[in-house]
Order: structure tokens, then C-alpha cells, then sequence
């Protein structure tokens, strides 16, 4: 019983003999919980989507499919919009999630018994709320056309000289995005991103805290050795690692689920600068910790905020502005965006260079550079060996 409660202590003690310990044990669970508070946005509601609708037909069959629509979707969800001009702008600056457009010939296309279809155009703003939209949409549609097998059938029976037929309605996708509008395409290039970025941060962050427990660091600092290319090796290492990982996380996807390399190059070179954005905060977080074990929290305490703020699983349009903000902080929330529109939407390394791959860019940097000037003077940030 003694060396029980002997063991218990003495490891309590150990756990907690660093101030600083202490303070990340109380400070990263209270955190993470707060920032989990903030992100969850009622996904489920269409009422929380704005979609704008366009009648480029205005027949009378157009008229009709659209009024069952709208009867399904009740409250503001569904606006009219005059243009498709007036579409595309309300698209393009965020004020809508969405658009439905009924294309010319529509009702023409129903008397003649051909199947017609009803175009979604996704939001270039968020992608998640693209997929929620377009598959709810598919999902009404598929109730519309039980309704149309029904009515042709009565017809038949009432009529069957001169019974009109009416196709079952289909839902198409405007743009390259068509079959790639669905969920697991969404997230599998998030879950890459995920891979990289845990590999890289987690490992790297314990790097040079590593040598200072074992005193190999404190030979490297007497010695002649060049500490910024140190330090950049350290973090090349580690960058190639980490790309590499989530590169086989996606040729995994794309082996199983058909998905995921849709776009491999340009997924590649989006990795490549993340997991060095990653490896420069990683090196920062193993350079200012005096053990391993704080490297881990501190970690940690990173990692987990920023999955749930990066918009990998929740739209981040939808969070509170506050959560919105928080998640600027993140290089992953970029990352993510990035691979996604290339992988979801085709979009083209120019296409999200100022939004996501700049911003990447300038992390990099930062942490980089950072990281090189608190390893030149690790002697004055705290004791090695």
C-alpha cells in the first residue's frame, strides 16, 4: 500500500512541477471546450441557408415545379431573384449559400415527356454548405418525382389516349463539381490535411525538447554548427514527412472511395507549404518548452482548437463571428479550404492563391523565421543541459 500511494504522489508530482504545466493542464481543456461552444451552427435546418432562386423559363410547368419546392421549404430559405446577373453577384459576395436555376425549356421539356432538370449552383464562399444544400435538394426532388410516377399513373387510368407524361426530375450540378457534391468528397481531403498537420506539429514539437532532456543539444550549441540551417534542416525534414503522409492518406481515398487525387499535383504543393507552416510552429512549440511532456500539451492545446474551427467539419460562415475570427489564426483553416475547392470545384492554384495559399505563405514565414531566432538564442530562453 505504500508504494501505491509513494507512486501515486511522486507522479503527481512529476506532472506538476512545472509552473507552466500547471497552467496548460487548467488553460487547454477550458479552452478547447469554449471554442467547441462557439462552432455549432444548426447544420440540419434549412432555415439557416439562404438560397436564391432563378426562372429563366417561366413557363407554366417551371412555375409549378417551383411552387412545390417552395412549398417543402418553408420561411425565407428560397428568394426569387430577377436575373441571372443578380445570381451571380449575390453568389459571389456571400450573401447567398446557393442557387437553384430553372434553365430555358424547361416546361417545354415536360410536355414533351423528356426528362427536365433543375440546376444547383454551389456557393464558391463554403463549400460544406454546398453539399448540405444540394443534397437536401436531391432529396426533395426524389419526393417530387414519387409524386410525378403517381400522377402519371392516374392519368392513365383516367385518360390513357391522351395522358401526358411527365419525366422524373433530376438534379444537375453547373460546372466540374458534378459527382463530386457529396460528403466524402468533402472530407477526405480534409482528413489529409488533418494527417499532415498532426504529423508534422506533434513530432516536431518534441524534437529539440527531446535533446534537452538527453543533453545531445547541448553539444550541438557548443559545437561549430550552422543554427539557422540546423533549424531549417529540422523543419525540411519534417515538411517532406508530413506531405508525404497526407499524400498517402489520399491515394488511400482515392484506392477505396474513388476520390480524394482528383487534382494530385496541385493537392501536393498545398501540402507542401501547410506542413511547412506546421513545421515552423512545431518547432517554435519544441524550442520555447523545457521538457517533452509540456511539448506534448502545448500541442495539443493547438491541435484540437484548430480542427474544430478550421471549418473541416462545420461551415465556418455559419460559426459566431467570434469563431470566425479564431479561425483565421490556424493555417489549417487555409489548408483545408484550398485542397477542398480544388479537389470539390476544380479550382486552380491562381484561382485560391490570394485567399488560402498566400495566407499560407505568410505563416510560413512568420514561424519560420521565428523559430530560427528563438534556437539562435535558446541559451537566454532557458537552461540546456
Amino acid at each position: 500500500m505504500f508504494d501505491f500511494i509513494h507512486a501515486f504522489f511522486n507522479e503527481l508530482k512529476i506532472v506538476y512541477r512545472s509552473k507552466m504545466m500547471i497552467v496548460m493542464t487548467v488553460v487547454i481543456p477550458v479552452v478547447t471546450m469554449v471554442v467547441m461552444g462557439l462552432i455549432f451552427p444548426n447544420v440540419s435546418n434549412m432555415k439557416n441557408y439562404k438560397i436564391a432562386v432563378y426562372n429563366a423559363d417561366k413557363g407554366v410547368y417551371s412555375n409549378l415545379a417551383m411552387s412545390l419546392v417552395y412549398a417543402m421549404i418553408r420561411g425565407r430559405t428560397l428568394v426569387r431573384v430577377g436575373s441571372k446577373k443578380e445570381m451571380d453577384k449575390l453568389l459571389n459576395n456571400g450573401s447567398y449559400d446557393g442557387a437553384i436555376l430553372v434553365p430555358k425549356g424547361f416546361s417545354k421539356a415536360v410536355e414533351d415527356g423528356k426528362r427536365f432538370d433543375l440546376v444547383f449552383i454551389p456557393s464558391t464562399i463554403n463549400i460544406q454548405t454546398s453539399v448540405i444544400i444540394y443534397n437536401t435538394f436531391k432529396t426533395l426532388l426524389s419526393e417530387i418525382g414519387n409524386a410525378v410516377v403517381v400522377r402519371n399513373v392516374l392519368e392513365l387510368y383516367k385518360n390513357p389516349k391522351n395522358r401526358v407524361p411527365i419525366a422524373i426530375p433530376k438534379l444537375t450540378i453547373l460546372g466540374s463539381s458534378d459527382k463530386k457534391m457529396n460528403y466524402v468528397n468533402f472530407m477526405i481531403p480534409g482528413f489529409a490535411v488533418l494527417i499532415a498537420m498532426a504529423s508534422v506539429s506533434i513530432t516536431l514539437s518534441t524534437s529539440v525538447s527531446y535533446e534537452k532532456e538527453h543533453g545531445v543539444l547541448k553539444g550541438i550549441l557548443i559545437s561549430s554548427v550552422n543554427r539557422p540551417l540546423h533549424v531549417l534542416g529540422k523543419i525540411a525534414a519534417h515538411t517532406i514527412d508530413g506531405t508525404f503522409k497526407g499524400l498517402l492518406a489520399l491515394i488511400g481515398a482515392q484506392l477505396f472511395f474513388s476520390s480524394g487525387l482528383g487534382t494530385p499535383f496541385r493537392s501536393i504543393f498545398v501540402l507542401l507549404i501547410g506542413a511547412f507552416a506546421f513545421a515552423g510552429i512545431g518547432m517554435v512549440i519544441s524550442t520555447i518548452s523545457p521538457s517533452q511532456r509540456l511539448s506534448n500539451i502545448l500541442s495539443l492545446g493547438y491541435v484540437l482548437p484548430s480542427v474544430f474551427v478550421s471549418g473541416l467539419f462545420l461551415p465556418i460562415h455559419q460559426m459566431p463571428k467570434i469563431a470566425q475570427l479564431i479561425s483565421k489564426a490556424f493555417p489549417i483553416t487555409f489548408m483545408a479550404d484550398a485542397i477542398q475547392r480544388m479537389n470539390i470545384l476544380n479550382y486552380s492554384i491562381p484561382d485560391v492563391f490570394w485567399g488560402d495559399i498566400f495566407p499560407l505563405i505568410l505563416y510560413s514565414a512568420i514561424f519560420v523565421t521565428l523559430a530560427i531566432v528563438l534556437f539562435f538564442n535558446i541559451e537566454r530562453i532557458q537552461k540546456v543541459g
